[in-house]
């Protein structure tokens, strides 16, 4: 079965990937670790780049599963104190 999730890009994540977010259809059960090997093959770039991935607000490890219609922001290191 396949989910649809929205994924949210900030900073440079977004100037990579040229969007600020875009809807995937990928199939249940997926975990952040698989989303970001997936990630990575549509835009390789992104592989040199250090980022968290937040689900649902939360932020998460490779293990941590989304769901159908999760919302998944992939958030660059941020400066400042």
């Amino acid at each position: 079965m396949e989910i649809t999730i929205n994924i949210l890009y900030f900073g440079m994540l977004a100037e990579i990937t040229g969007l600020a977010n875009e809807t995937w259809l990928v199939k249940d059960g997926l975990t952040v670790g698989d989303l970001k090997q997936e990630i990575g093959d549509k835009y390789p770039l992104i592989r040199e780049k250090k980022f968290k991935v937040a689900v649902n607000q939360q932020i998460g490890d490779d293990g941590t599963k989304i769901s159908f219609q999760s919302e998944v922001a992939l958030l660059p290191p941020f400066a400042g104190g």
